[in-house]
């Protein structure tokens, strides 16, 4: 009898696991088509939910939608209540005499003003530094000569080596009396607060917190890889750092995955642009903390000389992914040259088809990549674009001197995208991010130069070599594809 009950038992838990994985397929997947991602991010989430019971569940759970958490947007909410917008209130400071410039600037800069009223203003001046070591020497140059206060925002900051410099110098610039801030993603920077370095710059009164913190409670829950990938630093509203440069020490960062030392660049600014990039730190201190930073403390002056810039922030709060439409727009509009430089190449549909056409049309397309990359699937899953883009004639070159980290576009060598956004989905919808457009043609040229000394250490990808590899790699790459929206 205890046999034959333990037997039904069994056959009935069975049952109704099947019953209730059926449920979870039929309700989650119904979530998924009502929420209408793109197409090759929903079908992925279909075959996962499908084929991992249980766990592709746990998983969509997890990262299938961009919730920012009850708190977050509470937060928000009260901020655009209380008139603390990213707006300038009009048009008056947006830079509109496009005549000797590209044809695609006036309507890429009234494309991103519309829709996120940030203006392109002219008068600043960019200096391009390519080295960590040069990068720190400015950056803790500019600290010591802070006055009113420093801005820091980065996903990682690994402590010791080289960035010792910048601790020391903001822990001497707030013995001056500078207020000084720092925001850093709580699962890029995670090490960094296990530290002695984050306590001691605490106890020093400097102010750190965690971007984007991991929390189990509702009011802190939200989705685990929406993270801030921003790297930006404002010095008194005077001066200004972005790109793809976190606060590390190459020498010894990541040393122990077999990719070499990071190679990044990082934008020096000066100029009204300046106050823009302060403005979208202030805004989200203000979520992250809950206080109350003026976002503009001080008037904006445009000038119509030097170069036009305008500060394009993105990320999974905003209602449009304006810095992908801003890059199909730009890649459409080519006539000449498009040269891209990015660590992780996993583009999606619209991206790879507008490529495609390019190349077509007779625009000579670059796309210069890591050859050794620090993510197993991302290696793959980029691997899995190639034959597709050799086949229409676009460059695929392969850099060997290291993981090439640096994230830019530049279009007929006078328009130029800079700043944190990587070729992938991740960039493109998920994360915080900061571009600069860059709609002159001198800082553009010097944008195509530094892009040809990566590309002079290079190997450019041979189709016919790359179609004879083995047939284990091919299926291996196009299976990794399958999920690339995901990754």
């Amino acid at each position: 009898m205890f046999i034959e009950s333990a037997g039904a038992l069994s056959s009935f838990l069975s049952t109704a696991l099947v019953v209730l994985h059926f449920c979870f397929i039929v309700g989650f997947s119904v979530r998924v088509i009502l929420k209408r991602s793109s197409v090759g991010v929903s079908l992925s989430w279909l075959l996962l939910l499908t084929l991992l019971p249980y766990v592709g569940v746990v998983l969509y759970l997890l990262f299938g939608e961009r919730y920012l958490g009850i708190r977050y947007r509470q937060r928000m909410a009260l901020l655009l209540d209380s008139s603390h917008r990213l707006r300038l209130g009009g048009r008056e400071l947006h830079f509109d005499d496009w005549e000797g410039h590209h044809p695609m600037c006036r309507s890429l800069s009234n494309y991103e003003m519309n829709s996120s009223g940030i203006p392109a203003l002219g008068g600043n001046a960019i200096e391009l530094l390519e080295s960590a070591s040069l990068t720190i020497r400015s950056i803790v140059k500019d600290i010591d000569q802070a006055q009113l206060y420093c801005h820091l925002e980065f996903y990682i900051w690994q402590a010791g080596g080289l960035t010792q410099g910048v601790l020391d110098a903001l822990i001497r610039a707030h013995q001056r009396g500078v207020v000084c801030r720092v925001m850093l993603d709580a699962v890029g920077s995670q090490l960094f607060f296990k530290t002695g370095y984050y306590e001691k710059l605490v106890q020093n009164g400097i102010k750190v917190i965690k971007a984007c913190p991991i929390g189990i409670p509702p009011w802190r829950l939200a989705r685990y890889d929406l993270r801030n990938h921003r790297k930006s630093i404002i010095i008194d509203g005077r001066v200004a750092y972005t790109g793809s440069f976190n606060l590390i020490d190459p020498a010894s960062f990541k040393q122990d995955h077999g990719v070499g030392q990071w190679i990044d660049v990082m934008a020096r600014m000066e100029g009204p642009a300046v106050n823009l990039v302060d403005a979208v730190f202030r805004w989200y201190w203000n979520i992250e903390t809950s206080d109350e930073l003026e976002i503009f403390p001080r008037a904006i002056h445009p000038a119509s000389d030097k170069a036009i810039i305008q500060v394009v922030p993105s990320g999974p709060d905003a209602d449009s992914e304006s810095i992908l439409s801003a890059l199909l727009q730009a890649i459409y509009s080519a006539s000449t040259s498009i040269k891209i430089v990015t660590p992780y190449f996993v583009p999606d549909i619209s991206l790879v088809q507008a490529l495609k056409i390019a190349a077509k049309r007779g625009v000579q397309v670059d796309v210069i990549l890591p050859r050794k990359v620090d993510s197993f699937l991302v290696r793959y899953a980029s691997r899995s674009y190639f034959q597709e883009l050799l086949d229409v004639g676009i460059h695929i070159h392969l850099y060997d001197n290291g993981l090439l980290h640096s994230k830019c576009v530049v279009v007929d060598s006078e328009v130029g995208f800079f700043g944190t956004v990587n070729m992938d989905s991740r960039s493109l919808w998920l994360n915080f991010e900061m571009t600069l457009i860059v709609y002159s043609r001198t800082e553009a040229a010097e944008l195509v130069d530094m892009i040809q000394r990566y590309q002079n250490d290079t190997e450019i990808l041979q189709k016919d070599k790359w179609k004879s590899r083995p047939t284990r790699y091919r299926f291996f790459e196009n299976l990794i594809h399958l999920f690339s929206p995901l990754i």
